[in-house]
């Protein structure tokens, strides 16, 4: 990476240091972790999408004064300040009836800072297939994902329906259960090298060299290529670019507080959004978008998405998704793009520790924003659910 002091200097005399293709090579070593979370458009490319005057208003809650909360995790007790040391978090968020409870941000960050979403952006992404179904942009989920994706006829794609793709179970080969970013046998690791780093082409243009696995809709299988797929159909629905759709239809609309951006797989007159996990926003940003969920797709006093879509996107109607049975032991179910808790509880999730957690029921949203040491650790996610339980307890 650039050195501080270099970069620096280039935004003093108003540039952006975009770095080469060595440092986007090196984006997952653990060196300043937390820092390159938080700088991601130094760099990758991107495209901005900008926010509205209008702004979602998220006042600062009564319980905020003095707040405290206690959670229990491995025989031990701790408090908020130790959950945010123990589980490496680089900003914390909590709102209770949409208004802040507590806000922190931790390792230089700020505000303003956009933070790296990581999987967390599959949920907007569903949610921008659920405003596209509503605009008659798109028919239905049942249709066929090459309806709006001709390029992937004669594909393992072609017979995978938009439904098929949201909850993951397309059938189409992918292994993705371990994130190792040395190992280019696995797919998500060769076509990230290939699209997002060496920018030789497009990430989705590597769903063509899939194969399928076993007939659509009969087993879960975690895949961003389905989520990236999604994010093109919808950009050919609308006809325009993803991040333009996103911020005119979502970002704006809902009340967005600060500017966002799509990290993009190529140099920026060329490349595609990187919808299966490349948004970068705010703390609080993120936190609206739980919010709207929570309120059932309301959002600044608009209607953004139908309450309906919400229900249909956090509730597992196949067998393949329902809770337990994603992956042995593991209780959470899946619905479109979001993890389930069987309590009506849902999240966003990503690598390295990115959570949106909406319980509707209480109204609470936590966000959680982290720079663990591997892409998954076992602990820090358990120890995250037990601080959310405790949240959720102390805020009834």
């Amino acid at each position: 990476m650039k050195t501080i002091c270099h970069m620096t200097l280039l935004l003093l005399v108003g540039m952006v240091a975009l770095a080469d293709e060595t440092d986007r090579r090196a984006f997952f070593e653990s060196d300043d972790r937390a820092q390159k979370f938080q700088s991601v458009e130094t760099i990758f490319p991107v495209r901005k999408v900008r926010s509205g005057r209008e702004v979602w208003k998220l006042p600062k809650s009564p319980k905020a004064s003095g707040f405290a909360v206690r959670y229990e995790f491995a025989d031990a007790e701790f408090g908020i300040d130790e959950f945010n040391e123990r589980t490496k978090s680089n900003a914390l968020l909590i709102l209770k009836d949409g208004e802040i409870v507590y806000e922190k941000y931790l390792n230089g960050s700020r505000p303003s800072t956009r933070f790296m979403s990581f999987s967390t952006a599959k949920s907007f992404t569903s949610t921008m297939v659920g405003i596209a179904l509503e605009q008659r942009r798109m028919g239905s989920v049942d249709e066929a994902l090459v309806r709006y994706l001709p390029a992937l006829i004669g594909s393992a794609y072609d017979g995978v329906t938009i439904r098929d793709a949201l909850q993951m179970v397309s059938g189409v080969e992918w292994d993705q259960l371990v994130y190792d970013w040395a190992d280019e046998t696995k797919p998500l690791v060769f076509l990230w090298r290939r699209s997002l780093v060496e920018q030789r082409y497009r990430f989705v243009e590597g769903a063509n060299s899939l194969r399928r696995a076993h007939s659509p809709g009969q087993q879960y299988n975690y895949n961003t290529m389905e989520t990236s797929l999604l994010g093109w159909a919808v950009e050919n629905a609308a006809n325009q670019r993803y991040a333009a759709y996103f911020e005119e239809q979502l970002w704006q609309p809902a009340g967005m507080e600060f500017d966002a951006a799509w990290i993009l797989d190529g140099p920026e007159d060329l490349g595609r959004e990187m919808a299966g996990g490349g948004l970068l926003a705010s703390l609080r940003d993120y936190g609206r978008f739980g919010q709207m969920m929570a309120d059932g797709g309301r959002a600044n006093g608009r209607q953004i998405v139908s309450a309906d879509w919400v229900k249909s996107a956090t509730t597992p109607d196949r067998d393949a998704i329902q809770y337990g049975k994603l992956y042995d032991g593991y209780p959470l179910g899946y619905g479109y793009q979001w993890w389930l808790v069987d309590n009506g509880r849902f999240e966003a999730v990503g690598v390295y520790g990115q959570f949106i957690f909406v319980a509707p029921e209480e109204n609470v949203v936590i966000v959680k924003l982290s720079y663990w040491p591997e892409a998954w650790v076992d602990d820090m996610e358990y120890e995250s659910y037990a601080f959310f339980d405790a949240v959720i307890d102390a805020l009834r």
